[in-house]
């Protein structure tokens, strides 16, 4: 009985031993582009890391300025600004506060703007908040 050789079907069409140029280029383009995503997509999530700490020690920064220098209803209440740094605190933000007269000054009614401002070295940005007070003028009858 006689067995029949198979014979392996690289050696039908020929010796494939390696990649061609066009598939190793393939290859590194494909690469260069997921790379280029990666590193585009960790430097925006750093990005929005950094932009949420800023915030939160803005947010904690207005907080300190209404702790610190609180607006007293016992004293008179005046139309005005105000402004100041933080001492023992991060040196590269400020502070400022508006006081400003809703309506008539009899009324009572003030508006106040607090203002938390960034420096230094980053691009600069400020938080603000706003609140009013009701502060009517004692009567002296």
């Amino acid at each position: 009985m006689k067995r029949l050789q198979t014979v392996h079907p690289s050696f039908c069409f020929g010796s494939r031993a390696g990649l061609t140029l066009v598939e190793v280029l393939l290859a590194v383009v494909i690469l260069g582009i997921g790379v280029t995503v990666l590193v585009e997509t960790a430097s925006r999530c750093l990005a929005v890391v950094r932009r949420a700490r800023d915030y939160e020690t803005t947010r904690h920064l207005l907080a300190r300025v209404e702790m610190e220098k609180p607006l007293q209803l016992e004293e008179e209440i005046k139309e005005g600004t105000e402004n100041g740094d933080f001492k023992g605190g991060p040196s590269e933000y400020k502070w400022e506060r508006e006081i400003r007269v809703i309506g008539e000054e009899e009324d009572g009614l003030f508006e106040v703007r607090i203002r938390v401002f960034r420096g230094g070295t980053r691009p600069a940005s400020s938080e603000e908040t706003v609140t009013w007070l009701y502060a009517p003028k004692k009567k002296d009858s």
